[in-house]
């Protein structure tokens, strides 16, 4: 399946939400029609299919590098990269669903991680993130939680909506805020390096702690 192929057929599930099921996506009148997926499996196109749908989501997110540059303080541009990505998720939620049914179903969890790990990396490289040690990890992990939590809301709860988005980003990033904080005020720096410098040969035996 080439490159216009995908496209031509994602476009049609994206618009026909209803009208498919990735278990059984060559009963879909676009496959009916087209010989050439007469001896593929089910399985086979459908795995295709999402993972050209997840490298579109981060080409997507890239094409707002440009106008991110405009903004100066780094969290500011994660909040404005989170909500866009967010709100293109809530567009297509239905969609959405079907696609983690499938890879829940089959049992594809690290594909799942994977998703949401490139997409905040890809939100910290647009952000100028230019860390090579521990917290470049870190970065990528808190904001995988913090975007993956509200990915989970929008395909899993009815009532919500676009506001209930930019006012989870907002309590999200202050947590994370208020973490880093608490994280500075204890100087791990400090912790670790009188860790080093502690005779551990000089504590006597015991029972525990």
């Amino acid at each position: 399946m080439n490159k216009l192929e995908k496209k031509k057929i994602l476009n049609f599930l994206l618009k026909n939400t209803e009208q498919f099921s990735f278990s059984e996506i060559k009963q879909t009148k676009i496959f009916k029609k087209n010989k050439t997926f007469r001896y593929s499996q089910d399985k086979e196109i459908s795995e295709s299919i999402i993972s050209y749908f997840f490298e579109q989501n981060i080409e997507n997110l890239l094409s707002q590098s440009v106008g991110i540059k405009e903004i100066k303080s780094i969290t500011l541009k994660i909040k404005n990269l989170l909500e866009y990505q967010l709100q293109n998720d809530f567009e297509k939620k239905q969609f959405l669903k079907k696609v983690f049914l499938f890879l829940i179903t089959e049992k594809k969890f690290s594909q799942i991680l994977d998703y949401f790990f490139k997409t905040s990396s890809t939100m910290w490289n647009i952000a100028g993130d230019t860390s090579d040690d521990i917290n470049y990890y870190t970065k990528r992990i808190i904001l995988s939680s913090v975007y993956s939590k509200i990915f989970i809301k929008i395909i899993s709860c009815s009532g919500y909506d676009k506001k209930d988005i930019i006012k989870d980003i907002d309590n999200s990033l202050d947590k994370v805020r208020k973490f880093n904080n608490l994280k500075s005020k204890l100087n791990l720096s400090n912790i670790l390096s009188g860790l080093k410098n502690f005779d551990f040969a000089s504590k006597k035996t015991g029972r525990g702690f």
